[in-house]
């Protein structure tokens, strides 16, 4: 059993943790009642937890304080995970971590399809990372991206256009979510030959294989679309909007953040929806969604504008200073703030990803006239 001065905590929190523990049972018993034996129960969160602590890094105060954090912001009843650190080869601890330090263990029949997504804090990841998940059974595996084959990208295994013969449908399908962090770009093969790739802060949900009479995509970010052609229409769901296609290459954009979706058609023919109503486009228009307004617009524009970040520039042509400072902070993994008013301002600006930070913001504050403050590692634009 775990004493109080093993671990430097307030009184309060402390008796908050113990009664966290004594709840830790109660879960226990709602997972294995699941069909889920001793040893395989105790298997899994030990994997999980270790690759949850290869990627994010986390140690026992750091766990311990978001424990504390989440305990009191949620329902204690919902997606725990009862943890165990050894010390001396003896059991030292035990106590409850919510899963949003990088994942939900998925489990149970009460939540619905919509509940049962893996969400993934994208500040606990630090590189690539790709999260295997059935439905069913939560998630299975969690691993790091090859940095190496960054431009051949992550491939599904089998990818390539299957017959329908060829898929073996007793088999649950497998979900993967491709996470890129801050500083990173990275490509994703589909089952169908589809290639899709990430900008620094985006994350894709797509299945192993594309089993329905749709094939359907989930994300959020930036990212360059290559979808083969198929029978089967490829869509890609963002937030409440969608892009529907046919076989084409477009460059998509959707943040909450900014409560913007875009898409930016090279080739082809794509239509986005979004309150119901659908407005297709032809190559060389862009169209967006402001879910602020709930609008929807189209415009003609030099695609070869939005796709420069598949190279290793930003470049902007009478752009927003509030997505200019969003893919910067994207990309350097910073905090940018701009002043209230500014944000609409347009601007027409082009430099380098490999510069540092310290340089870009200096230039972003030379272009646009304004004086950029630091501030506890922000960036303040006044």
């Amino acid at each position: 059993m775990i004493k109080k001065n093993e671990i430097n905590m307030e009184s309060e929190d402390w008796e908050m943790a113990e009664r966290a523990i004594k709840q830790s049972g109660t879960v226990k018993e709602k997972l294995t009642s699941q069909e889920i034996g001793e040893e395989t129960f105790s298997g899994k969160v030990e994997e999980w937890v270790e690759a949850v602590h290869g990627v994010s890094k986390i140690d026992k105060k750091k766990a311990v304080e978001k424990m504390l954090a989440e305990l009191k912001k949620r329902d204690r009843k919902k997606r725990a995970v009862r943890v165990w650190w050894t010390a001396g080869g003896s059991v030292a601890a035990a106590i409850l971590v919510f899963f949003t330090l990088t994942q939900w263990l998925q489990w149970g029949k009460e939540t619905s399809d919509e509940e049962k997504i893996t969400t993934v804090a994208l500040t606990e990841i630090k590189v690539p990372t790709l999260i295997t998940m059935e439905r069913e059974h939560g998630v299975l595996s969690q691993e790091i991206l090859d940095l190496k084959k960054a431009k051949e990208g992550y491939r599904v295994k089998g990818s390539g256009k299957k017959e329908e013969a060829d898929v073996d449908t007793s088999e649950p399908i497998r979900y993967n979510r491709v996470v890129i962090p801050a500083g990173f770009t990275y490509k994703v093969r589909l089952a169908d030959g589809s290639v899709v790739t990430l900008n620094a802060g985006s994350e894709l949900k797509f299945p192993e294989e594309f089993r329905d009479s749709l094939r359907e995509v989930e994300f959020t970010g930036e990212a360059y679309f290559e979808v083969e052609k198929s029978d089967k229409p490829f869509i890609v769901k963002a937030g409440d909007s969608r892009v529907q296609v046919y076989g084409t290459r477009f460059n998509l954009f959707y943040s909450e953040k900014l409560a913007l979706a875009e898409a930016v058609l090279v080739e082809g023919s794509i239509g986005m929806t979004a309150n119901g109503k659908e407005t297709k486009i032809i190559p060389h228009q862009r169209v967006w969604y402001s879910m602020k307004d709930s609008l929807m617009r189209t415009e003609n524009v030099d695609p070869a504008d939005y796709l420069t970040w598949l190279g290793n520039s930003f470049k902007y042509n009478r752009t927003r200073l509030d997505k200019i400072v969003f893919d910067i902070a994207q990309w350097y993994g910073v905090e940018i703030k701009i002043a209230p008013g500014l944000e609409k301002q347009a601007y027409s600006l082009e430099f380098d990803r490999s510069a540092t930070i310290d340089w870009v913001v200096r230039a972003l504050g030379l272009i646009i006239d304004k004086p950029i403050k630091t501030e506890g590692g922000a960036y303040y634009i006044e």
